[in-house]
């Protein structure tokens, strides 16, 4: 009897796809990659940005010399700089019979940039960014276990576009600092996004398709570095210069959020264009949220002693030090060890990017299959996606120490297996943070992003630290680093990480039923509608 009362009680749980498309999650998700992309393409081009911005060559001499930039220093080693490159120029070209790799150290590429920013402050820079970023990623999360996620995603896109808008004017009349003040309103504008699209996701994707959702919308980043760099670079060759690829970043800003304004909403039950199945399938496949009028304290003892919540945060730092390399630094080692004019460097810098993309989509398929069918349990599956990812990195950053100028296609191989490696990371850490802990996706994607803001920050400072000329043997130290922590970092996850919701979590520690139906209270309707 009482099975026969459950059954007319609790509707049969139906299948509706994610890959459709009148699918309105997917609608959600190609927008939050629209989000992704444009965070990209404000922030991540910096150092092909920089390149074109500061005078290489200019920058090596005061380096060489020891000096500081004092008043006029700078218009006399310009004119040092227009002086010597004719004959530099000819003099290489007159040496058919030399390699490039007897070049190395005494030629440098530069792409004919006015600032003479020391490299020290060219990190500083880069750095001003994830230290923002770092200051204000706990108070982004509280905000957005508290607020409407939609709306704080909306300021955050909204703070990005005026600081781009504002870049330009700001290293021209104040210079460096100018600069710096950009990119660190920059990084407290990135810091508020991303809680905020991983709680849009949390109310709009089930567990079992969170793998590929996720590869989805952070496709965002490898589609910004597969036409961003090739656009940055031909920016800076035109004649509008190094400040359009700033003006050009701004313009995606304002269109992305028309967009999100006009189509999306904050949860699955006050949303347009949604199809009753869909709403259904969603009421049964997604963790209920707490709704009721009691605070939900969040389980600092619990989470701070637990093994899976800190295997998650050094794979964080991790995780950050490889986007810093992936999206800044690329072009930058195209430039320094393969010597490549600034085109030919948004067209190489574009290819890892490719592979990042190709590979975490098939990958996030394959797993969630995987998860769907019960082959693998989500633990077994985040598991074996970051160590495949960080120990494929570990081994192409140790051959890679082995590149130079004279191997530019095997170096570009390998940093294309670098960055396909990384995409397997979101199946595997950036899965397991978005499961382990739903409802206090806010708070634990902020202590994520506030411990991984140091992989972020060091990773400039790190670069800068062994980095005078740019040569390959300079490069190979820092590579060296990026063998040992990727490697330790796959080890570490496999031993202690988990893809299941933690015994921590609210849900798991107050039983909380799962509801019949997406149905919103009044007042949290008013807030989302708003």
């Amino acid at each position: 009897m009482d099975s026969k009362l459950e059954k007319a009680v609790i509707p049969e749980k139906q299948h509706h796809p994610f890959l459709h498309i009148r699918s309105r999650r997917l609608h959600v998700v190609l927008m939050l990659m629209y989000a992704f992309f444009c965070m990209c393409q404000m922030t991540a081009h910096i150092g092909l940005s920089l390149s074109c911005m500061c005078n290489s060559t200019a920058v090596a001499m005061m380096s060489a010399s020891n000096n500081t930039k004092t008043e006029g220093t700078e218009s006399t080693l310009l004119m040092s700089v227009l002086e010597n490159r004719t004959e530099l120029e000819q003099e290489i070209v007159e040496s058919e019979e030399a390699s490039c790799t007897k070049l190395e150290g005494k030629v440098i590429k530069d792409y004919g940039g006015t600032f003479i920013w020391s490299v020290t402050w060219q990190g500083y820079i880069v750095s001003a960014a994830f230290l923002g970023g770092f200051i204000f990623s706990y108070p982004a999360g509280f905000l957005v276990d508290r607020f409407s996620a939609r709306h704080i995603l909306s300021a955050s896109i909204l703070m990005l576009t005026i600081a781009s808008i504002l870049m330009p004017f700001l290293a021209t009349v104040f210079g460096e600092k100018g600069a710096f003040l950009s990119r660190f309103v920059m990084g407290v504008s990135e810091t508020m996004l991303i809680p905020s699209l991983n709680s849009v996701v949390t109310k709009w994707i089930p567990v079992n398709e969170k793998s590929l959702a996720a590869s989805v919308f952070t496709a965002g980043n490898q589609l910004s570095g597969m036409f961003g760099n090739v656009l940055v670079a031909e920016l800076c060759a035109s004649s509008l210069g190094w400040s359009s690829i700033f003006y050009s970043g701004s313009l995606f800003g304002i269109s992305w959020l028309f967009l999100w304004h006009l189509t999306v909403r904050n949860s699955p039950h006050n949303t347009r264009w949604i199809h009753k199945r869909e709403l259904d399938y969603l009421a049964n496949h997604i963790p209920p949220k707490h709704t009721g009028s009691r605070h939900k304290a969040t389980p600092w003892r619990d989470m701070m002693t637990s093994k899976v919540f800190w295997s998650l945060m050094y794979n964080s730092i991790i995780g950050n030090m490889m986007i810093a390399l992936i999206f800044v630094y690329i072009p930058v080692y195209f430039k320094d060890v393969l010597m490549l004019d600034v085109q030919s460097n948004g067209f190489y810098s574009a290819i890892p990017h490719v592979s990042n993309l190709v590979t975490k989509l098939i990958w996030g398929y394959i797993m969630d299959k995987c998860r769907r069918s019960k082959v693998l349990s989500p633990t077994a599956t985040v598991k074996l996606s970051q160590f495949a990812s960080m120990i494929g990195i570990s081994i192409s950053c140790l051959c890679l120490t082995y590149m130079n100028c004279s191997t530019p296609y095997q170096a570009l191989i390998l940093l294309s297996l670098v960055s396909g490696f990384f995409g397997l990371s979101i199946s595997g850490f950036y899965t397991s943070l978005l499961s382990i802990a739903p409802s206090h996706i806010g708070t634990l994607t902020s202590l994520g992003t506030v411990i991984g803001f140091v992989g972020r920050m060091l990773t400039p400072l790190m670069i800068s630290y062994y980095k005078t000329v740019g040569t390959a043997e300079e490069w190979s130290h820092v590579l060296f680093i990026y063998v040992f922590a990727s490697a330790s970092g796959g080890i570490i996850f496999a031993l202690f990480a988990s893809g299941e919701v933690q015994d921590w979590d609210y849900s798991k520690r107050h039983n909380t039923a799962r509801p019949m139906a997406l149905v919103a209270p009044e007042s949290e309707k008013s807030l989302e509608d708003f």
